[in-house]
């Protein structure tokens, strides 16, 4: 016995069917996008922090090899950027920096070599970012730019109190002990010694995000980190140097993520220090011999 076969006409979307549909997937993909935004930016400031990580890690590693810390820069020369290299498992490309040389007769290739760990990700995308169009030019010239990589960290020189990084003697008129750079890091020449950063270790500040101001990537301020030359390489921060609120804000130390700023400090730990910090608190850990110790409970 056949039996008849069944046969069904396959039903097509209404409009007003696929619109609810479009609706739908409309509502979710809104949904989605700042989970996914939050999901990027957390990976990012995990890796902006592993990357400080590294650098403290590296200076207690110099400190430990030369009994004395990193120096912020030598005019013309070069940076705590470079010194460091050895310590980031980047001894090749210290190896073919020259020493006997100034920043401006350095191979180019040498400058132009990224070292990923001076990089946030929340900043930089792409090659086109990574080099200095401006801001590199030997004081008194008027010579070309000498392109060299950038970084989103710089070191901290202590609070405005202090004379930017100079040693005594430097300067016009030339600095004195009373003015001279109090932060961590101070001009070649200044050994400075874990036990003269009379705070504590935890309570002073070494390295942080610098202000990038509005996206202007390779563009002075945001010259070479390499280049002792310029002020690339190290920050004040306090009272007249705030931290500055995003990208289009003002200031010296500053980051793109939401609400903070990442600091490394003389112990090794990362802190992510608040954009509305109180100024006169700030200025405390960027100095390192005030006398004032600040709970960093945030």
């Amino acid at each position: 016995m056949r039996y008849p076969v069944s046969r069904t006409r396959s039903r097509a979307f209404t409009l007003i069917e696929l619109l609810v549909v479009i609706a739908i997937i409309a509502i979710l993909i809104a949904l989605l996008v700042p989970a996914v935004q939050k999901v990027r930016e957390a990976a990012a400031r995990t890796q902006c922090g592993n990357n400080l990580k590294q650098m403290g890690i590296a200076i207690h590693s110099f400190h430990d090899a030369n009994k004395f810390m990193p120096y912020s820069r030598q005019d013309t020369a070069e940076t705590w950027a470079v010194i460091l290299l050895p310590f980031l498992d980047q001894l090749p490309l210290f190896s073919n920096w020259d020493m006997t040389k100034n920043y401006y007769t350095q191979a180019p290739t040498v400058l132009a070599q990224p070292v990923a760990v001076y990089y946030c990700p929340a900043r930089r995308v792409g090659a086109a970012s990574l080099l200095s169009t401006s801001g590199d030019v030997l004081q008194g010239t008027t010579n070309p730019n000498v392109p060299g990589c950038l970084s989103d960290y710089a070191a901290c020189t202590g609070d405005p109190s202090g004379v930017i990084d100079y040693l005594i003697g430097m300067g016009t008129p030339p600095c004195t002990d009373a003015d001279i750079a109090n932060g961590a890091f101070v001009y070649k020449g200044g050994k400075m010694k874990f036990v003269q950063i009379l705070d504590g270790l935890s309570n002073t500040l070494f390295i942080g995000e610098k202000h990038v101001p509005n996206f202007n990537f390779g563009v002075s301020p945001d010259s070479s980190v390499y280049n002792g030359d310029n002020g690339a390489s190290h920050r004040q921060a306090g009272i007249g140097a705030p931290l500055a609120k995003g990208p289009m804000g003002t200031g010296q130390f500053g980051s793109y993520h939401l609400g903070h700023c990442l600091f490394l400090l003389g112990d090794a730990t990362v802190r992510p220090i608040p954009n509305t910090i109180d100024l006169a608190v700030l200025g405390y850990l960027a100095n390192r011999r005030d006398g004032q110790t600040v709970s960093l409970d945030f």
